[in-house]
C-alpha cells in the first residue's frame, strides 16, 4: 500500500483574501519552536518558498516530496 501526504499550492495560498486565509490557515504554521507565526511572518515564508522555485509546500513532513510538479511522490507501507 502506498501513501502519500497532503500538499498545497502556495500561489493559492498567497492569493486567498487576509481574513479568509487567516481562518483557514493560522494554526497550521509555527516557528521551530511551536509557536504560531503572524499572517505577515507566514506571508514571507509563502515569497520564499516562490523564490526558492517551490510551487507546492507539504502539509508535514515529507522526505518523497516534488515541489515543483505538485505532491508526496508516495510512501509504501
Amino acid at each position: 500500500m502506498t501513501s502519500h501526504h497532503m500538499f498545497v499550492k502556495v500561489r493559492n495560498l498567497l492569493n486567498q483574501p487576509k481574513r479568509q486565509f487567516w481562518n483557514d490557515w493560522k494554526n497550521v504554521f509555527t516557528s521551530d519552536d511551536g509557536k504560531p507565526l503572524t499572517y505577515e511572518q507566514v506571508r514571507e515564508g509563502l515569497f520564499d518558498e516562490l523564490a526558492k522555485g517551490h510551487e507546492y509546500i507539504p502539509l508535514g513532513d515529507c522526505d518523497n516530496f516534488d515541489y515543483v510538479n505538485g505532491g508526496c511522490k508516495g510512501h509504501e507501507e
